[in-house]
C-alpha cells in the first residue's frame, strides 16, 4: 500500500507551481483533496489543513495573512483565505540566457525578467512562433494544460503585473478565455426576477418555500450564489437566459450581513452589469427581518469602510448594517432559520416578490426602529421571528444540513 505524501508537502508543490506569489486558499485545498481525496469528508480536515499551512510558515515558505478580514471563521481552526509564497532569494549567476521574442511579445524586449517570468513567456513564445496567435480561443485552463502541462498553472494570470498593465492579454496572446463555475440556478417559475442565496442553509430553506408557494405566477427563479463565488459566476447567468429565452428583469439577493459578503455582492452587481444584466439588489424584506436576529461578535469594522460596504444596501438596511459592523457585529444567514422564513413569507401578506425585496415602511425611519442617526437598537437579543401573526403553513421536513 503506498503511504500519503505528507499535505505539507503537497501544498507546497501547489504554491511553487503557482504563477503569482499569492494564492487562493481553495487552489490550494483543491490541490491537497486531489492528491488525497478522502480528506474531503474527513472530520479534521480543517485541522490537517491548518497544520500544514502552520509548518509551511515556519519553515519560512509562505506566509499568511496578518489581518482577521482575510480568515474564514465559519469554522475552527480558522483558515485563511489566501497564502503568499516566499521565494527564496535570486541567484544572479543563474539567469536564464536572452531570447529572441515573437513581435506580439516585443514588450519583453530589455527588460529584466525573472526565472519565474521565464517560466511563463517562453512556452508562450514557442506557442506565438508556431502561430498560436491565429488559434482558435479556447478556455484559459485548456491553454494552462497544454502549454504548462498544470492546468491552474494560469489561474491568477488575470491579477498578474502584466496584465493589469495591459501588456499581456490573455484573449490576444494566450487565445484563451475564463470559464467560471455556473451559477446553480433552479427555475422554478415564470416571474422575470431571480433571488440569489449565499448560503446553503439558507438556499434550501427559501427553495422549499418557493416551490410551495400556492400562486406559481408570482414565483420566478432562485440560485445558490456559493459564498464569494457569485463575483465570477454570475457572468455565466446571459448564456442560461439565451438557452432557455427567459425574460429577467430584476436580481435580488439576499446573504450573511458582514464585510466579506457586503464587499462580494457590491463586486458581483458591477460584473453583473458588465454582462449586461440587471445590477444585484437586495432582498430588503429578507434583510430587514435578518437585522432583527441574533447578532455574532466580530471583529469591528471602521466606520469609512463600513459606510462603502454597505453602500450596496437600500436606507434604512444600509446606515444600521453600518452601525452593527462598526460596533463588532455580523449576522449570518443561518439566523432567520426556517420556521421564521416560513413565518415572514406567506401568501397573505401579499405578493411574493414584494415579500422579498421591500423593507417593511422603509419610507420611515421610526417605523423600522431606526433612530435619526441611524444607529441599531441598544439590545442585541433576538425578537419573536415575525412582528405580525401568520396563518399556518403546511409543514415540511427539516432542512438539509
Amino acid at each position: 500500500m503506498t503511504a500519503l505524501r505528507p499535505l505539507s508537502e503537497i501544498l507546497r508543490e501547489r504554491l511553487q507551481a503557482h504563477p503569482r506569489k499569492r494564492i487562493l486558499f481553495d487552489d490550494l485545498a483543491d490541490a491537497a483533496y486531489t492528491a488525497n481525496p478522502a480528506l474531503l469528508t474527513a472530520p479534521e480536515r480543517r485541522n490537517l489543513l491548518a497544520d500544514a499551512l502552520n509548518t509551511l510558515q515556519t519553515a519560512g515558505t509562505l506566509r499568511l495573512p496578518a489581518t482577521k478580514k482575510h480568515w474564514d471563521h465559519t469554522a475552527l481552526p480558522p483558515l485563511p483565505r489566501w497564502a503568499e509564497r516566499i521565494d527564496p532569494p535570486r541567484s544572479a549567476t543563474h539567469r536564464p540566457a536572452a531570447r529572441s521574442w515573437a513581435a506580439e511579445l516585443s514588450f519583453l524586449d530589455g527588460r529584466r525578467l525573472s526565472q519565474h517570468d521565464h517560466g511563463l513567456f517562453t512556452p508562450l513564445n514557442d506557442f506565438l512562433l508556431a502561430g498560436g496567435a491565429t488559434s482558435e480561443p479556447v478556455p484559459l485552463r485548456d491553454r494552462a494544460c497544454q502549454l504548462f502541462g498544470d492546468e491552474k498553472y494560469l489561474d491568477g494570470i488575470h491579477d498578474s503585473k502584466w496584465v493589469l498593465e495591459g501588456l499581456l492579454s490573455v484573449r490576444a496572446h494566450l487565445r484563451a478565455y475564463l470559464t467560471p463555475e455556473p451559477l446553480n440556478v433552479i427555475e422554478l417559475g415564470p416571474a422575470p426576477w431571480l433571488l440569489i442565496v449565499e448560503n446553503t442553509a439558507a438556499f434550501d430553506n427559501l427553495r422549499r418555500i418557493l416551490r410551495q408557494w400556492p400562486h406559481r405566477d408570482e414565483v420566478g427563479w432562485i440560485a445558490f450564489g456559493d459564498g464569494d463565488r457569485i463575483a465570477a459566476s454570475i457572468s455565466t447567468l446571459p448564456e442560461r437566459l439565451a438557452e432557455t429565452g427567459h425574460r429577467l428583469t430584476e436580481i435580488l439577493y439576499y446573504g450573511d450581513l458582514d464585510f466579506d459578503g457586503l464587499h462580494c455582492v457590491a463586486l458581483a452587481s458591477q460584473r453583473s452589469v458588465s454582462a449586461g444584466l440587471p445590477p444585484l439588489t437586495p432582498a430588503g424584506g429578507l434583510y430587514a427581518a435578518l437585522l432583527n436576529r441574533t447578532h455574532r461578535k466580530a471583529a469591528a469594522v471602521s466606520a469609512e469602510v463600513a459606510r462603502s460596504v454597505c453602500s450596496w444596501l437600500t436606507t434604512p438596511l444600509g446606515p444600521r448594517t453600518t452601525h452593527l459592523l462598526t460596533n463588532g457585529a455580523i449576522v449570518r444567514q443561518e439566523a432567520l432559520h426556517l420556521t421564521a422564513l416560513r413565518d415572514l413569507l406567506t401568501p397573505g401578506h401579499g405578493v411574493l416578490r414584494q415579500q422579498l425585496a421591500a423593507v417593511p415602511g422603509a419610507t420611515a425611519a421610526e417605523k423600522c426602529d431606526v433612530p435619526g442617526d441611524g444607529s441599531l437598537p441598544t439590545h442585541h437579543a433576538p425578537p419573536t421571528d415575525v412582528a405580525r401573526a401568520s396563518p399556518a403553513t403546511p409543514s415540511e421536513p427539516s432542512p438539509r444540513r
